[in-house]
């Protein structure tokens, strides 16, 4: 029997044939050899056989292939786990969504794709949504400040509080106007009541330095 392993599938049938021997052929998936390359023989070479004994040799045909399975919705962790499991190589790209932090959004290729082992797939993972700017809206209407917020992508909290403000008039905020918040994260507006009434005291008789402390 001739060593053929290492040689090309043609080759190594012709030297199996010169020999006056039967070559058999099995293509079995290899991801440390090249394609089209013998890395098995049976029996062994220098073995003594009949003319015409059946060789078998196993030819690679190169690195096994997969499927790629479906992980959006999972968790980053679990998508990482069940790609490596499968033999891919996850590369995980943190993205702003609306879906939960960690949640894995969307990945390419996509699920039921027939790949070679160890081919990369991107995962989209959510890091939340994207942070957008609270709009100063102190000293504004609350009408006016609500339609601002609104418009921003917050949700006005009205608090009505005592202040010299005239009635209806913003007279503080949180957060702040300027800070960082998420869309559809609440802004609370305290909103005047307007200056307080007092009584006027009667001070009719009085000693003047009298009534004017009075």
């Amino acid at each position: 029997v001739p060593y053929v392993v290492a040689l090309q599938e043609s080759l190594a049938r012709a030297e199996i044939s010169e020999k006056g021997l039967t070559p058999r052929v099995r293509r079995v998936s290899n991801s440390d050899v090249e394609e089209g390359l013998v890395f098995a023989q049976r029996p062994q070479e220098g073995t003594s056989v009949d003319k015409g004994t059946v060789i078998t040799i196993d030819v690679s045909s190169g690195q096994p292939e997969v499927e790629i399975p479906s992980v959006v919705g999972q968790s980053r962790d679990s998508a990482v786990a069940e790609l490596t499991e499968a033999g891919l190589d996850a590369r995980v790209e943190e993205v702003n969504s609306d879906k939960e932090a960690g949640t894995v959004t969307a990945q390419k290729p996509p699920a039921g794709t027939v790949v070679v082992e160890g081919t990369e797939v991107r995962i989209n993972v959510s890091v939340g949504p994207k942070p957008v700017t609270v709009p100063s809206v102190v000293g504004l209407p609350y009408d006016q400040a609500a339609a601002e917020l609104q418009g921003a992508g917050f949700r006005p909290d009205r608090v009505d509080v005592d202040s010299d403000l005239a009635k209806g008039i913003v007279a503080d905020q949180s957060p702040s106007g300027g800070e960082s918040g998420s869309r559809g994260a609440a802004v609370t507006l305290s909103v005047s009541r307007g200056p307080s009434a007092v009584a006027v005291p009667n001070v009719e008789f009085q000693d003047a330095a009298v009534a004017r402390a009075t």
